[in-house]
């Protein structure tokens, strides 16, 4: 395929697989201005499958770059109404939703940390209603990624330009499944794969988890009546979407008072355009009480810091390391890439999903049966070619889960 076929495939399985967009529907895309030939292709196959309207909210990296070198910190801390009352409509109306990650990842490597903090706490709590009703499934959503110039020189250091950025489609196309004849049932087939998993991980009902490797040692409790789920699941409407494209995980919401050892990152962590790497977060009684990084340590500090929920858990996945982006041995400095090489975690928010009956409880009913709530989620990855995960029972017998990295269930 050349460039414009394949952008062209990658829009049309987005649409049909990741969104399922429905006729009569509004779909919202967010997306950096760098990518704006997937844009336009993901418009152009939305209107095609009877999308009513399309909505392009575009923002540009290098204006980002001067919003942080010269606005005062007080322009990151404010919470705009505006932005609330539109995500509340968008949520009224069930408006679909298409997150296109395509920004640099070190776009903000040299921005000052506490207007990066005020940013994120600013935007958590003005997405907060969006966030609970994502975790919902209350209306249609994706996240996918498309490649810029100067994300693909990062990834691929030996290449420059227009041959970086069509590198990492190559890689990223492969990843999506887009370069399947059928891309349609190639992700139908991987989907029953991943819900088997899921399946046979709720017929074991662990108690908890142990997790041990090189890096980490932590145990991690899980909530009576959890749930385990992959990326592929119904809306409250019954459509059913694919929320991250690429997935390979099967993931749940754990018990954020049980978690108790250290975890150490195995990949760095792109997190508001700075990078976060060779960390550990020590927890005890759920809590993250200690806390060192080689880079990025105060960008770590003031995400922890962002509320109280930022330092427990919020979600574990299970990805083995045989696994095509693992076995590509592509760093993609792109969390929704790099968490499908690898067993993650994350800081913050849980998903009421991820128990029996979570829909219909509020978040202080999720809270007190062991959900986590916050305005942040910040998932990080942990998975290694010599990690080990045991499943605890609640009377202390244990089975494997990983061994090496991979499954053995």
């Amino acid at each position: 395929m050349n460039y414009i076929e394949t952008v062209e495939k990658y829009a049309q399985t987005v649409v049909t697989v990741g969104l399922n967009v429905q006729p009569g529907q509004t779909l919202v895309i967010n997306s950096d201005i760098d990518a704006i030939d997937f844009v336009r292709a993901v418009t152009k196959a939305a209107y095609e499958r009877g999308a009513h309207n399309v909505i392009q909210k575009l923002t540009d990296g290098p204006s980002r770059q001067l919003d942080f070198e010269y606005a005062p910190v007080e322009v990151f801390e404010t919470v705009k109404q505006y932005k609330i009352d539109e995500v509340n409509d968008f949520i009224e109306q069930k408006v679909a939703h298409l997150r296109i990650y395509s920004q640099t990842p070190e776009l903000l490597k040299d921005a000052a940390p506490d207007k990066i903090a005020a940013l994120a706490k600013a935007s958590g709590e003005m997405n907060k209603d969006f966030a609970r009703a994502v975790g919902r499934y209350d209306f249609s959503w994706c996240i996918v990624a498309f490649p810029n110039d100067k994300w693909g020189e990062l990834v691929f250091p030996k290449e420059k330009g227009e041959a970086a950025k069509l590198k990492l489609l190559d890689a990223m196309i492969k990843a999506v499944r887009v370069d399947k004849e059928d891309p349609v049932q190639a992700w139908k087939e991987h989907n029953d794969n991943l819900n088997a998993r899921a399946e046979r991980l709720n017929e074991l009902n662990f108690d908890k988890l142990h997790y041990y490797s090189e890096r980490t040692d932590v145990e991690i409790g899980l909530t009576k009546g959890h749930r385990w789920l992959g990326a592929s699941t119904k809306n409250a409407d019954g459509v059913e979407i694919q929320v991250n494209m690429p997935t390979e995980e099967v993931f749940t919401s754990p018990d954020y008072r049980r978690v108790n050892g250290v975890i150490g990152n195995t990949r760095p962590l792109a997190y508001q355009g700075a990078i976060i790497d060779d960390f550990k977060l020590t927890f005890k009684d759920g809590v993250v009480t200690e806390f060192e990084a080689g880079q990025g340590y105060e960008v770590l500090k003031n995400l922890l810091n962002n509320d109280e929920g930022a330092r427990r858990l919020g979600e574990i996945a299970l990805v083995p390391d045989d696994s095509p982006i693992s076995n590509s041995g592509i760093l993609y400095y792109n969390t929704l890439y790099d968490e499908n090489a690898s067993c993650h975690v994350a800081l913050g928010r849980s998903f009421p999903n991820a128990i029996e009956g979570g829909k219909d409880l509020s978040k202080d009913e999720l809270f007190d049966k062991g959900l986590n709530h916050s305005l942040v989620h910040v998932d990080f990855m942990m998975g290694s070619s010599d990690l080990n995960i045991d499943g605890v029972y609640e009377d202390g017998s244990t089975i494997p889960v990983f061994k090496d990295g991979n499954w053995v269930i």
